[in-house]
């Protein structure tokens, strides 16, 4: 190949990609929340508040908040923290109490690990903070980013890849906490995921195939991995200390795991796809920022237009668990009580146990 054919292929490259970017899914928090807490560049937060009087109260702990000390404010403001601390506030206004912190944690190395507290069920009460957390693959966190990781109070680390993905990529974690190999996929399902692989590099897979695949795959956590996400979600949920969960991604495993804790916590169906969705705004831009290593990732011969259904989630992807969940059990509820094995006398010990 001469240089000039070379210089071709490359700007070829680089024009697909351009339009691959184009296709991304818009940057959207689907998850609507009326206070905010964001950190910025020096570590500090910024709280993004209603421009009405307001008292923020501050702690390093959801039950640990300092009453005695409010801040008043008028909408918007900045609170001085430290890096490695986590700080939880109490929005108090016109007699009505919400506690916010960091969504997302401001962790190296990882895009998508987020706190799933704070989110409102349909009984007007909410997740706590610092209970529940979920991420994509951990073997790129720092040094640095342990003394954060281990303030945050998570004591047990559930992975839920395979050995072969784990073997790749192995978490970096602290050696306090508490790692546990969880695989949703059996050994024995790594043939399956060869095969699936190697769809990938066939020229006829299409970005239809890779959405129907993702479709199938929620499908088949309710048909053949019910059992093993009760096992986890009520080991989680039947300890007192935080858990983080995780996957590759972050995104299907680990995101159909998260749609079942905030079922059984109470959060209605719309809640549940609006959390799922958010994962697309958290790696927004990292995929921006990496698409350009992710066809050579996958093997290098991958269609361009099927990277984007890969790689991100889609409403459809989780509604087709959702759906599924209805066709077997009927309802939700049904599902929790009769697949996940959770009485009701038990789910309700979890709402008054993880929301207030």
């Amino acid at each position: 190949m001469n240089i000039k054919h070379i210089i071709i292929t490359l700007i070829s490259m680089l024009v697909n990609l351009s339009d691959l970017s184009a296709q991304m899914p818009k940057k959207e928090r689907t998850l609507k929340e009326t206070y905010q807490a964001l950190r910025i560049i020096n570590g500090n937060y910024q709280l993004l508040l209603p421009e009405k009087k307001q008292e923020v109260f501050i702690g390093k702990h959801p039950k640990e908040i300092n009453f005695q000390s409010p801040l008043y404010t008028l909408g918007d403001t900045i609170i001085e923290a430290s890096p490695q601390e986590r700080l939880f506030f109490a929005i108090v206004s016109e007699k009505d109490t919400t506690i916010i912190s960091e969504r997302k944690l401001p962790l190296s190395g990882t895009a998508n690990f987020r706190d799933i507290g704070g989110i409102k069920t349909s009984a007007g009460r909410h997740i706590i903070w610092g209970k529940f957390f979920r991420a994509d693959e951990l073997s790129g966190l720092k040094e640095e980013d342990f003394p954060y990781l281990l303030n945050s109070g998570i004591k047990d680390v559930y992975d839920l890849r395979t050995n072969e993905e784990i073997g790749q990529k192995k978490d970096n974690l602290p050696a306090a906490l508490n790692w546990i190999h969880y695989p949703i996929f059996e050994e024995g399902d790594n043939l399956y995921m060869r095969a699936v692989m190697q769809q990938f590099n066939e020229e006829n897979f299409s970005e239809e195939n890779a959405r129907e695949m993702l479709i199938i795959a929620n499908r088949e956590f309710v048909k053949n991995s019910t059992e093993k996400f009760s096992t986890l979600v009520k080991q989680m949920m039947d300890k007192p200390t935080a858990s983080l969960f995780h996957c590759t991604a972050g995104k299907d495993r680990t995101g159909f795991t998260a749609a079942l804790i905030l079922a059984i916590l109470g959060a209605d169906r719309q809640t549940i796809i609006n959390e799922y969705l958010m994962t697309n705004y958290y790696t927004y831009d990292k995929l921006n920022n990496d698409m350009d290593k992710i066809i050579p990732m996958l093997g290098g011969k991958i269609k361009p237009e099927v990277i984007i259904p890969l790689m991100t989630v889609d409403r459809s992807y989780i509604e087709a668990g959702l759906q599924e969940i209805d066709d077997i059990y009927g309802d939700m509820d049904s599902y929790i009580r009769h697949g996940l094995q959770i009485s009701d006398e038990l789910r309700q010990y979890y709402i008054q146990t993880y929301t207030y």
